[in-house]
């Protein structure tokens, strides 16, 4: 799944131009959908609940929710707005019933949802459409906070706006909003055909795909759109679908921290994707996939726990200096997937404050943000955190690295 990030400079006198709002035939403006069930919409109830509104809204690059609704008709959508994400969701309903392991995690979700929804029943017979989406958006902000946990920063950290920035100090720099330093809420899009998805990248991302995928305009949001049908239907599956907005998620909110100015290196970008989807469930996992690619769900491959030791001493892995320099996670392989998750797991169990100095280094801005760097310098500056942040060169850390992997500890 390609991740869109072309002309990603800052236009500053732009933004309030890109910044979309419903137009003025905005369908979700003229009739309002049913109220959700759970809230039926009271302002005391929702404030409760930790949501903003159920719509319309801004959504994406000069685009709201109602002209979503006016392209995909035939999408049954609920919309919900948090404190952080603003999430258009058509998933189908579900019937609380299957796996052991996916039936204990769904019930403690209720459970927790069911102190800011009192009305929810925490052993329902289904998952209807609206409990579905309040599943999304209680999954949506946990990962949020538990980003902000590992990155060390709460909503205080960030500017307001661009007002707010005061003189310029690369170091200092956290953004131009108070989105992780986005101006504009991340945005999710959850629908049921591939056929849709097609038609909303189309209309609004300009390419036309039915994979997973992430996307960024200058001034607007950023956004992971995917549908149930996607991966054969594999996404049908709760669990999956989990995992994969997680995976996806993850990426988005690393790479949107301070400003979506330039990519993190792959191999940390698509290890911490991985390594909150797999603290999900590790049976699903997700991979940065290509129109038609349907190889990586095909194969029992699952179990990376066992396969990164045994490709560890079988000397399969690929010396960490070249998994470093690799600058396309969308021409990772399976074991480079691997690789960069155990690696990642490694750091986050023994180096975790190390880990964040150097992504929060990665993510200092480039050229007081008036140009893009090129990827050499991008690699240039990560070749020279390294050493900074891990107090070891990467042959060095390579070698504590592989005691630890084979040792079979996990912290």
């Amino acid at each position: 799944m390609a991740t869109t990030s072309a002309s990603i400079l800052r236009a500053w006198a732009a933004a309030a131009l890109l910044a979309a709002a419903p137009s003025a035939q905005d369908p979700a403006a003229r009739s309002a959908p049913p109220p959700d069930p759970y809230t039926r919409g009271e302002p005391a109830a929702m404030a409760a609940a930790g949501y903003v509104s159920f719509g319309p809204f801004p959504f994406g690059y000069r685009h709201g929710s109602g002209d979503v609704v006016a392209l995909l008709g035939n999408e049954p959508l609920v919309w919900i707005e948090t404190a952080h994400f603003r999430i258009g969701c058509a998933l189908s309903p579900l019937r609380l019933r299957g796996d052991r392991e996916w039936l204990d995690h769904v019930k403690a979700e209720l459970k927790q949802l069911k102190t800011r929804l009192p009305t929810v029943k925490t052993n329902p017979r289904e998952l209807d459409p609206w409990l579905r989406a309040h599943l999304i958006a209680q999954r949506c902000e946990a990962l949020y906070a538990e980003v902000c946990e590992h990155l060390g920063v709460t909503d205080a950290t960030f500017p307001s706006g661009p007002d707010q920035l005061g003189r310029f100090d690369a170091s200092t720099y956290e953004g131009a909003g108070p989105y992780l330093g986005l101006e504009h809420k991340f945005a999710v899009l959850l629908l049921q055909r591939t056929a849709s998805l097609a038609r909303y990248t189309r209309a609004y991302q300009g390419v036309e795909t039915m994979e997973p995928k992430r996307h960024y305009d200058p001034g607007s949001a950023m956004t992971f759109a995917v549908a149930e049908e996607t991966t054969n239907g594999l996404l049908k599956d709760d669990f999956a679908l989990h995992t994969h907005l997680v995976y996806n998620l993850a990426s988005n909110l690393y790479n949107g921290y301070r400003g979506y100015h330039h990519e993190l290196p792959p191999w940390l970008l698509g290890g911490l994707a991985h390594w909150h989807a797999r603290r999900v469930c590790p049976r699903f996992p997700a991979y940065e996939r290509q129109a038609g690619d349907t190889d990586h769900e095909t194969r029992d491959f699952w179990k990376w726990d066992e396969r990164a030791q045994g490709l560890m001493r079988n000397k399969a892995f690929e010396p960490l200096t070249a998994l470093l320099a690799r600058t396309d996670l969308t021409q990772f392989g399976m074991e480079q997937h691997i690789q960069a998750w155990a690696f990642v797991d490694f750091l986050m169990a023994t180096r975790k404050a190390a880990t964040m100095k150097f992504l929060r280094g990665m993510k200092d801005p480039f050229h007081a943000l008036r140009s893009e760097p090129t990827q050499a310098e991008v690699s240039e500056r990560a070749a020279a955190l390294f050493p900074q942040a891990f107090a070891l060169d990467p042959a060095g850390l390579e070698d504590v690295w592989r005691a630890h992997l084979l040792s079979g500890r996990r912290k």
